[in-house]
């Protein structure tokens, strides 16, 4: 049987801040981008994934339901996934930016708020544990986030999307990694969530275990049957 998703997730349009949820997702932005709240109801902390310009309404619910946000993750650094970072700064100067010091050439200061991370360099979220895992493929510096809550959830950014992958053709992609990438997400349980960077496809959300079976390049069994797919 096929894992379903959460209610929240399993529709056709995201639903943003729905109660008790520990994900909010928003289609924001003229590139069709999703972006990410991680909520941990238990402490009202919030993490915010790859913000775009028009932050205001996933701010605002952030503000209704009572959450502090205490940090950014981006995926990674082109700019469609970085867009809202310098108003969020403005907003809030001492809120960290984390991300892969391979993506940071893209951005205007390395400095803080910027703060590199690396696989294995966890973060807490009250009691939730993020894990990023480096899957470069897209760009260099790509970093998809794992969260285990209720259940496991996977932010892919653009190195995977709901029945394909990120495109390896910009300045620091590469077929081979975007394949090593894709075999290390499916070492991942089979019921994680993927909630990938773009709303690219009539599904919001998707699970391991149904890309598996569906998406070609996760049936690829070398890095040559990948960079064959258009």
């Amino acid at each position: 049987m096929t894992t379903k998703l959460p209610l929240s997730l399993a529709g056709i349009q995201p639903q943003g801040l729905v109660q008790d949820q520990t994900i909010a997702q928003y289609h924001l932005g003229s590139q069709k981008n999703f972006v990410y709240l991680i909520l941990n109801w238990q402490t009202h902390e919030a993490a915010m994934i790859d913000p775009q310009f028009d932050i205001e309404t996933p701010l605002q619910a952030l503000q209704e339901n009572g959450f502090e946000l205490r940090f950014i993750l981006l995926t990674h650094t082109h700019g469609d996934h970085t867009a809202g970072v310098p108003g969020l700064l403005r907003k809030f100067p001492e809120l960290p930016v984390y991300l892969h010091s391979e993506d940071a050439h893209r951005l205007r200061s390395s400095e803080p708020p910027f703060q590199f991370l690396h696989e294995g360099q966890n973060l807490k979220l009250g009691d939730f544990e993020i894990q990023p895992l480096h899957t470069p493929g897209h760009s260099a510096g790509a970093l998809s986030y794992f969260l285990k809550a209720e259940r496991p959830y996977l932010f892919t950014g653009d190195t995977i999307f709901i029945r394909d992958c990120g495109r390896t053709d910009f300045p620091t992609g590469d077929n081979q990694q975007m394949f090593d990438s894709i075999q290390k997400i499916k070492k991942l349980p089979l019921e994680t969530v993927f909630l990938p960077g773009h709303f690219y496809a009539p599904q919001c959300a998707t699970t391991l275990e149904l890309e598996l079976k569906e998406s070609p390049p996760f049936k690829c069994h070398t890095v040559q049957e990948l960079s064959t797919l258009a």
